[in-house]
C-alpha cells in the first residue's frame, strides 16, 4: 500500500513543482520587466459639450469620473474637471476649464486621468520650468526644474519621485503649493523612464536600485543649485525610493522631511494582493509567490529584502519628518504596510487615510484636506 501511495504521490509532486515553477516564471516576466509609460486612452465619448457654460457631459458614470478633481484627456485638448458633479442613469456632467488645446466637441472620446495636470508645468499650471540633466551612473536623466519667483535656490529644495509606470507630469499636482511657499523642485527621471537611461537588463527594481538615480539628483542640486536641504516627496514607487534612499544612501542627513502618497512600503504585500486580484486561490499564492522571488532574484539579482521596509525601520534617520498618506480602497498597493510603517515611526510621521480611495488618488478625492497636510508637512520640514 506505502509503495502504491509513493509511486501516486511522487509524479503529483513533481508536476506540483513543475506548475509553481512555470507560475513562479510566468509572474517573473510579469514583475520585472519595466512597464511602458503611462499614457492616457480615450475612452469616454463626450454627449455634451458647452465652452461657454464651462461643462461637459460623458456618456459614463463609473470610475474615476466621480472624484473630485480629475482631468479630462482628449486628442485635440486638456480640460481640469473640479468640483461637484452631476449624474442621471447612463451620463455625468461635470464644471470643466480648458488647460490646452481645444474644447472637446460632441462624439469625441476622453480619457479620465488622476494625472490632472498631464504635460508639462508651463503648459498646464503657467509655471515656467526649465527640463535639466542630471548626470548618473547608468547615464544623463532628464528633470524638470521649477523655480517660483523670489524662491531661495540654495536652501531647502523639493525632490518629486514618480510611480512605476507614471511620468514626469505626476508630481504636478503638488507644484502649486510649492509655488505658494516659495520652493523650488525638481521633478526627477529613474531608469527606464522615457529619454532616461535604461536598466542593462531591461528590468525595474521597485526602490531597490533606483534610490541610485535619487541620490543623483541631490548630489546635482548640492553641486549646482547650492541647496542645503531636500524634502522627498514620492508616489506609489517613488515612496519605495524615497525610503530606500533614507536608509541607504550617505544623503539621507540632507533630508529634512518626506512626503509617502500611496507608498510600496511591502513588495511582498503587494504582490500577494495583486495575486488576490487575479483570483488565484488562497492555498496557491504562498508558494507560487515564493516561486516568483526566487526566480526573480536569479533573474535580476533584486532583493526582495531591501523592498520590505517596515521589517527595516530602524534603518531609516528618527528626526526626518515623514507624511505618509493611503487611500482604504486602493487596489494596486495594499494599505497595510502603510498603517505598520507608521505605528513604527510614531510621532515622527503623520499619517492619513482617504476613505474609499484608490491608488494615488488622494489630492484628487480631496485636494483641499491633501494640500493642508502637505503644508504641515513642508512647515515642519522647513524648521
Amino acid at each position: 500500500m506505502r509503495r502504491i501511495l509513493l509511486w501516486v504521490a511522487l509524479p503529483v509532486s513533481v508536476l506540483l513543482v513543475l506548475g509553481l515553477g512555470a507560475g513562479g516564471g510566468y509572474y517573473s516576466d510579469q514583475l520585472l520587466p519595466a512597464p511602458p509609460p503611462y499614457v492616457p486612452v480615450p475612452e469616454v465619448t463626450v454627449t455634451a459639450s458647452d465652452a461657454e457654460a464651462g461643462s461637459v457631459t460623458l456618456a459614463a458614470t463609473d470610475g474615476d469620473l466621480g472624484l473630485f478633481t480629475v482631468a479630462l484627456v482628449s486628442d485635440s485638448g486638456l480640460l481640469l474637471a473640479n468640483g461637484e458633479l452631476e449624474r442621471d442613469l447612463d451620463t455625468t456632467t461635470r464644471t470643466t476649464t480648458l488647460l490646452d488645446g481645444e474644447w472637446p466637441a460632441v462624439g469625441e472620446r476622453v480619457a479620465t486621468s488622476v494625472d490632472a495636470f498631464f504635460g508639462d508645468p508651463a503648459t498646464t499650471l503657467g509655471l515656467p520650468f526649465d527640463t535639466i540633466s542630471v548626470a548618473s551612473d547608468l547615464g544623463e536623466l532628464p528633470g524638470w526644474r521649477v523655480v517660483p519667483r523670489r524662491a531661495e535656490t540654495d536652501e531647502t529644495w523639493v525632490v518629486i519621485i514618480h510611480g512605476r509606470g507614471g511620468g514626469l507630469s505626476e508630481g504636478n499636482r503638488l507644484l502649486p503649493v510649492l509655488d505658494e511657499l516659495r520652493l523650488p523642485s525638481l521633478t526627477i527621471s529613474v531608469r527606464n523612464d522615457p529619454d532616461a537611461p535604461a536598466d542593462p537588463n531591461g528590468y525595474g527594481f521597485y526602490g531597490e536600485r533606483e534610490w541610485l538615480e535619487l541620490e543623483a539628483a541631490i548630489e546635482y542640486l548640492v553641486e549646482v543649485e547650492g541647496a542645503s536641504e531636500v524634502v522627498l516627496a514620492g508616489y506609489s514607487q517613488g515612496g519605495s525610493i524615497a525610503l530606500s534612499l533614507l536608509r541607504r544612501s550617505d544623503h539621507a542627513d540632507r533630508v529634512s522631511g518626506a512626503v509617502l502618497i500611496s507608498p510600496l512600503v511591502s513588495l511582498g504585500a503587494t504582490l500577494d494582493l495583486q495575486a488576490r486580484n487575479r483570483g488565484i486561490p488562497e492555498a496557491v499564492i504562498p508558494p507560487l509567490l515564493t516561486s516568483t522571488r526566487w526566480i526573480s532574484t536569479w533573474r535580476s539579482g533584486l532583493d526582495f529584502s531591501q523592498v520590505e521596509h517596515a521589517d527595516r525601520v530602524e534603518e531609516l534617520p528618527r528626526d526626518v519628518p515623514i507624511l505618509i498618506t493611503h487611500g482604504t480602497a486602493d487596489t494596486t498597493i495594499p494599505i497595510e504596510p502603510s498603517r505598520e510603517l507608521a505605528a513604527l515611526l510614531g510621532s515622527q510621521a503623520t499619517y492619513v487615510e482617504y476613505s474609499d480611495t484608490d491608488h494615488v488618488r488622494e489630492w484628487n478625492s480631496d485636494p483641499e484636506a491633501f494640500e493642508a497636510d502637505l503644508r504641515e508637512l513642508l512647515t515642519a520640514a522647513l524648521g
